[in-house]
């Protein structure tokens, strides 16, 4: 039978291939019989199509092919396509692409068939196109692979009508995202209501790519109508696709609400979200919507404004710096600081003129900040207008002396000269502060002379201050000429505390043409009195020496300022105060401190050598603590904070960088660089006005820029033993706004939940310490150093431990 099939195939074959018209009445007839033998005929067509034959004779083999080609003959024309080569697979693709007789579902599940090439059955439905059925489509869709199915919702998206609408809402809820996404892709389609509301519940999809395939679908059909409230909450996805298609779609649509949507946005605490708010403004921002949103957040809490006025420093572009300064000419008082604060952050010099001209408001927030602002440009410039300003505003004369100082032009000399005279003691300082940093070689003299003039004239604590920095000065510029071939020595200079109470004490000639502390090598003499031993380590104000003092036969530590520092008077003035408040300040769980003193023309502290790690470097290497080891070194911080309380110093900046452990557990804190008397001044902001300490061990006071008494070394113990006792500070944050915003927030997991072995009275006590409202803590450190050491059994002094060793005074981290 196969064989005489086989020759009845091929006899017809022949004859229809000879025929001109298969269409009439003996073409038909042929037809019909090459049918019943198709399962013959078929395979013998399909190989006259391997090689490479006439044109007239393949396209008879082909069309002879499409005829045959029906849903019974389709496993005839598949199979080959397995294996084929590229032009015979390619001619038989063409085949069923045409062929009226096959029904193109059965073509999509052949897709389900791993062995078959999928692009040439995408490319036969791609053919037959519009006899696809969407719903036949659709319910294969779950059955296939990803890329078949992704391939196949392409499909569906050209051919779905409305009939196939219900369907595609049923399976947008579906529990596979990846069918989800597609759908949504299709629902683009439709932009009828109901396709719309399920592309908009979509934007609260768990999944990020069915999000984001939602909102290019509705973007695609116009966002005008989406609900503005929908699309500035995507500004919040954290996905960064979906975020940036949402700004782009805030941006072209510019509607007047847009900035009330914005406020809260730009207070998240995830830059990311504030960052998106602000390219929004960067997009549509104007002075009017600006002032929209600064007004609107007039009676939000700090963190929000402080936020706020932070991202539209730092990301806000041109347009809303020029739109900012726009709004210092604004008749709302608080809308003109809310821009001069934005302005003192960008540092942007387009605002130079404003900024000048604001120098004359009414409100003197607004006079003030905008000084700092210009004394953060840095344009010199200014000054004239600042010299104008300290002519005419008495209130305002230190800030403007600083912000002269900061510029650094010698114009400002014979002005503060004359300000050395002045009544208010606050603007003579300042003057004696600016005129150090201003001095130069040609002005020198001069500020010298009338220095010493002043501080005779004066006495006291304010003529010891004009009296100290003439020495200064004298000591910096007689190192300069030393370098040039003058006289080789350096005036030693000391402020000291104790019975001194700051006064100058006299000191000695050291030689040597300047301290090059990366020069040094052991066994170099400084001085005549110090040996180099080695380099320790590095802090916040310069280099850590181990060095060995010939005359008395110890070894101490000098810590030396950064020359690059030594100008700075607010740097000098931290590093002298480490010196006058430690030197308060005898116990032994604190590092004592010697003197201050100039070697080489570099200025350094001398301290006791206390060979030791950090505590940082402790929990780095095995964290958390032991119980009982992290409460003996919290008992002996307290009680080394207890002694400077008692003679009014308050840290200001506990963290476990300045806690000095060494080998037999003996702690001892270091660094009161800025430290505060209680009742003697600022206890909130070194003098530019920003926040000092460590965000994460920072007292919600103190970061707040409240009153900051001993309670907030209290609350950085805490802090601190939090970290001991389970491995990690209690908030962490993207950037110290996000680290204040949580302290504030006080909502820190309690440590027994992180560690269950801490004892129920020590972990109580850790939250007692961390409390937000300072009254609610502890009421000294006395009182918590008691309650430490009863919160173990067989409580001792912390004078033992565990055996580290590591690094000395000042390797701070």
């Amino acid at each position: 039978m196969s064989v005489f099939a086989d020759f009845r195939a091929e006899r017809l074959i022949r004859r229809l291939s000879r025929l001109e018209d298969l269409d009439g009445p003996e073409g038909r007839a042929l037809l019909s019989r090459l049918a019943s033998v198709a399962a013959a005929a078929v395979p013998r067509l399909l190989q006259s199509l391997e090689g490479p034959a006439g044109e007239a004779r393949e396209g008879c083999a082909m069309e002879l092919l499409r005829r045959l080609a029906d849903d019974d003959t389709l496993p005839l024309f598949l199979h080959p396509l397995r294996d084929a080569p590229a032009p015979q697979r390619a001619r038989i693709t063409q085949v069923l692409a045409r062929a009226r007789g096959v029904d193109p579902h059965r073509v999509a599940r052949a897709l389900r068939d791993p062995e078959l090439p999928r692009a040439a059955l995408l490319e036969v439905l791609e053919g037959q196109r519009e006899r696809l059925d969407a719903d036949a489509l659709l319910r294969l869709a779950p059955e296939l692979d990803a890329a078949s199915r992704g391939a196949l919702f392409r499909l569906i998206r050209e051919v779905a009508d409305a009939r196939v609408l219900p369907d595609l809402i049923n399976r947008a809820s579906g529990k596979d995202p990846a069918i989800r996404r597609l759908v949504m892709e299709v629902l683009g389609r439709f932009p009828e209501p109901r396709a719309r509301s399920v592309l908009q519940e979509a934007l609260r999809d768990d999944d990020p790519g069915v999000r984001r395939a939602a909102l290019q679908a509705l973007l695609a059909q116009g966002a005008r109508d989406l609900p503005l409230g929908a699309l500035c909450t995507l500004l919040r996805d954290g996905d960064l696709t979906v975020q940036q298609k949402a700004v782009d779609a805030v941006v072209r649509r510019n509607d007047p609400d847009t900035p009330a949507h914005l406020l809260p946005l730009l207070g998240d605490a995830s830059e990311y979200v504030r960052r998106a708010a602000v390219e929004v403004l960067n997009g549509i921002g104007n002075s009017t919507n600006i002032k929209q949103l600064l007004v609107s957040i007039r009676d939000e809490d700090w963190w929000v404004r402080a936020r706020s006025a932070d991202a539209l420093a730092r990301i806000g572009g041109p347009r809303v710096v020029q739109a900012v300064v726009q709004l210092l000419r604004d008749e709302d008082e608080f809308v003109r600081r809310a821009a001069v604060e934005i302005l003192n952050a960008t540092r942007d010099e387009t605002a130079l003129t404003h900024l000048l001209a604001a120098l004359e408001d009414t409100d003197w927030w607004v006079r003030e900040r905008a000084v700092d602002a210009l004394a953060a440009i840095g344009n010199r410039a200014a000054v004239p207008a600042l010299l104008g300003m300290l002519q005419r505003d008495r209130e305002a004369a230190p800030l403007v002396i600083r912000a002269l100082a900061r510029l650094g032009d010698d114009r400002a000399v014979p002005v503060l000269l004359q300000r050395l005279q002045d009544d208010a003691e606050g603007v003579r300082t300042e003057a004696v502060h600016a005129l150090a940093e201003l001095a130069d070689a040609g002005s020198v003299g001069g500020i010298l002379t009338a220095l010493r003039q002043s501080a005779e004239e004066a006495g006291g604590e304010w003529g010891d201050l004009a009296r100290d920095t003439a020495d200064r000065l004298e000591a910096r510029f007689a190192v300069s000429a030393s370098r040039a071939g003058g006289a080789d020595k350096a005036t030693v200079t000391a402020l000291a505390g104790d019975d001194t109470e700051g006064r100058a004490l006299a000191g000695r000639v050291v030689g040597g043409p300047g301290l090059d502390v990366d020069a040094l090598a052991p066994g170099d003499l400084l001085g005549e009195r110090y040996r180099f031993v080695r380099r320790v380590g590095r802090g916040a104000f310069g280099s850590v020496l181990l060095m060995e003092d010939v005359m008395i036969g110890e070894r101490i530590i000098l810590k030396v300022m950064n020359p690059r520092l030594a100008t700075d008077e607010e740097m000098i003035r931290r590093f002298v105060q480490e010196l006058r408040l430690s030197r308060r300040i005898t116990h032994e769980n604190v590092i004592r401190i010697f003197d201050f003193l100039s070697v080489g023309g570099a200025l350094a502290i001398s301290m006791e050598y206390f060979p030791s790690q950090t505590l940082a470097a402790l929990l780095r290497q095995r964290a958390p603590l032991p119980q009982g080891q992290a409460v003996r070194h919290a008992a002996a911080v307290a009680a080394g904070m207890a002694a400077a309380h008692e003679v009014g110093v308050i840290h200001r900046d506990l963290k476990p960088g300045n806690v000095l452990i060494n080998e037999h557990g003996l702690v001892k804190i270091v660094d009161f660089g800025i430290a505060a008397v209680t009742g003697g001044g600022d206890t909130r902001l070194t003098r530019t006005g920003i926040l000092v300490g460590t965000p994460r061990y920072m007292a919600p006071e103190q970061a707040t820029g409240g009153r900051v008494t001993a309670s907030a070394d209290i609350y950085a113990l805490g802090v601190v033993l939090y970290e001991m006792l389970t491995g990690r500070p209690p908030f962490e944050g993207e950037d110290q706004i996000a680290l204040v915003y949580q302290h504030v927030q006080g909502r820190a997991t309690p440590p027994a939940e992180l560690n269950p072995a801490i004892d129920p009275r020590l972990n109580a006590l850790v939250l007692r310490m961390m409390a937000v409202e300072p009254a609610a803590r502890p009421a000294s450190m006395g009182a918590v150093r008691a309650a430490l050491l009863e919160s173990i059994q067989g409580a001792h002094p912390p004078a033992g431990g565990d055996a580290h060793r590591g690094a000395a005074p000042g390797e701070t981290d």
